[in-house]
C-alpha cells in the first residue's frame, strides 16, 4: 500500500533526527561513542533510587500505578514553583506544567503557538530536538548566529528590522541560554537583558530551555532570562533528566496561568497525563535534598571528563581544529578548517568504532558542513583517551591530503 497520499501535509516536514540516529551506536559496547548527550548511566543513585522506590511503592503504589492530573502531581508542581522561586523567578504551581521531559514541552508550545509559516527564530546551531519540533508544524525558522557570548543579539536586532519591513514578526524564539546544545557557550548577562529589551520592542515570545543550567564546573552562575521577566513573555522548560534521569521522562515548563491552562489542554488529548511514578519518585528524591547532593557529586565528575577531553584534543588534534572550551553542561563544539567534510571524517571514524556527530544537522540550512559534536558526558575516560587519539590520527592523515592537493592545484 502507498502512504503518501494518505499523509497530512505537515508529515512532509518529519525527519529522523541526526543525532537519533547514531544512539544504536551506543549500545555497542566497544564502540567510542561522544555521539549522544547521555546522563553517564555509572552515575546514577542506583541504591538511592532502589531505596526510594521501595518506599514508594509500598506507600503510595496504587497512586503511584494510577494515572494523574494532567497538570501532573500537585506536591511536584509545589516543589518546583518554590525551587523556580529560589533561583528568581517567583511562580506558583498553577503556573508550572510537568510535562515528559522538556521535548514535550518544545512540542507543546509550538502547537500552541505556530500557524504554519508562522516566523519562529532559533539559535544556529541550535539543538536539534528544538528544530525539529518546531520544523513539524511548518513554522519558517530564522536562525541567528551565535558566538562564545551566546546568540548575536546585533543580528538578532537587525534581522527584526528587516522583518518587521516584511510584517512578518516571529512568534517566538527559541534557545538555550546555559551551555547550549550543541556548542557548549553560555549565553552572557548583558546579552540575555538585551534579548528581553528586544522581545519587548518587537513584541515576541521567548521559549527558555535550560536542561544544562545546573551542571557548571566553573565561572559565575548568570540569573536566568525568566527571572528578568517583567511582563510573562518568557515560557521556562527545566528538566530531571541531566540532574536525576531521562528514563523517568520528568521535565516541566513554567509560564502565564492562561498559558499553562492553553497547554494543558493540548497536552491531555496527547498523552492524557505523564508518568505517575516518575513523578512520585522525582519529588521524593527532591524534597528530601537528595537531588541537591546528588548533583553536586556529578559536578566534580563531569569536569573531569570535559578537563580530559579538552586536553586530549590539545594533545592530538591539528593545527588548524578549533574548539569551544564549555564552562558547563555536556558537550564540545568543533570545527574542522574550511572546505573539510565532518561527515566523512565521521564515517572513517566509525569504521575505527568512534563515533560523534557531524554539526550538519544543527543548522537550519545544512550548513556547518565542517563542524562536530562532541559529548563528554557518557564516554569512561579510556574511551575518551583512546577516541581523541584515533580522531587526531585521522585529522593529520585528512588534512595531509588537503594539504597535498591544495600545492599540486
Amino acid at each position: 500500500m502507498k502512504f503518501e497520499q494518505l499523509y497530512a501535509d505537515r508529515a512532509r516536514c518529519m525527519k529522523t533526527s541526526a543525532v537519533r540516529e547514531f544512539f544504536k551506536l551506543t549500545e555497542q559496547p566497544d564502540v567510542m561513542s561522544f555521539a549522544g548527550g547521555f546522563p553517564s548511566a555509572d552515575f546514577f543513585p542506583m541504591d538511592k533510587v532502589n531505596e526510594v522506590l521501595s518506599a514508594l511503592i509500598a506507600e503510595e503504589g496504587r497512586f503511584a500505578l494510577q494515572y494523574g492530573a494532567t497538570e501532573g502531581y500537585g506536591k511536584l508542581r509545589g516543589y518546583i514553583a518554590e525551587k523556580m522561586t529560589k533561583e528568581g523567578a517567583p511562580c506558583t504551581a498553577e503556573q508550572i506544567l510537568i510535562t515528559n521531559g522538556s521535548q514535550q514541552g518544545m512540542d507543546l508550545v509550538s502547537k500552541l503557538f505556530v500557524n504554519t509559516g508562522d516566523v519562529v527564530l532559533v539559535e544556529e546551531p541550535g539543538y536539534v530536538g528544538g528544530l525539529g519540533a518546531i520544523y513539524n508544524y511548518e513554522a519558517d525558522r530564522v536562525p541567528i548566529p551565535l558566538d562564545d557570548d551566546g546568540i548575536r543579539t546585533d543580528l538578532l536586532a537587525a534581522c527584526l528590522r528587516k522583518l518587521k519591513l516584511e510584517n512578518r514578526l516571529p512568534k517566538f524564539i527559541y534557545l538555550v541560554p546555559n551551555f547550549q546544545n550543541p556548542t557548549g557557550v553560555c549565553m552572557s548577562l548583558e546579552r540575555r537583558r538585551e534579548l528581553l529589551a528586544l522581545a519587548r520592542q518587537y513584541n515576541f515570545l521567548i521559549l527558555e530551555d535550560n536542561p544544562y543550567g545546573e551542571l557548571r564546573y566553573e565561572g559565575e552562575a548568570i540569573p536566568s532570562i525568566k527571572s528578568m521577566d517583567t511582563e510573562g513573555r518568557v515560557i521556562y522548560l527545566g528538566s530531571f533528566s541531566k540532574t536525576f534521569s531521562p528514563g523517568i521522562r520528568v521535565g516541566w515548563l513554567m509560564a502565564e496561568p492562561e498559558i499553562i491552562a492553553k497547554l494543558s489542554s493540548a497536552k491531555g488529548s496527547t498523552d492524557l497525563c505523564s508518568n505517575s511514578l516518575g513523578q512520585r519518585l522525582a519529588y521524593r528524591f527532591a524534597a528530601s535534598g537528595y537531588i541537591e547532593k546528588h548533583v553536586a557529586s556529578l559536578l566534580p565528575r563531569y569536569q573531569e571528563r570535559r578537563d580530559l577531553m579538552l586536553d586530549c584534543m590539545e594533545k592530538y588534534f591539528p593545527p588548524g581544529v578549533k574548539w569551544t572550551r564549555p564552562q558547563g553542561g555536556f558537550f564540545i563544539w568543533v570545527t574542522f578548517p574550511h572546505g573539510m567534510s565532518a561527515h566523512e571524517i565521521l564515517l572513517k571514524a566509525i569504521e575505527q568504532k568512534v563515533a560523534f556527530v557531524d554539526g550538519a544537522g544543527f543548522f537550519v540550512n545544512d550548513n556547518g558542513r565542517n563542524t562536530a559534536r562532541f559529548s563528554f558526558s557518557e564516554a569512561s575516560p579510556d574511551k575518551i583517551r583512546k577516541g581523541i587519539a584515533i580522531l587526531g590520527e585521522i585529522l593529520e592523515a585528512e588534512m595531509a591530503v588537503a594539504c597535498k592537493k591544495e600545492k599540486t592545484a
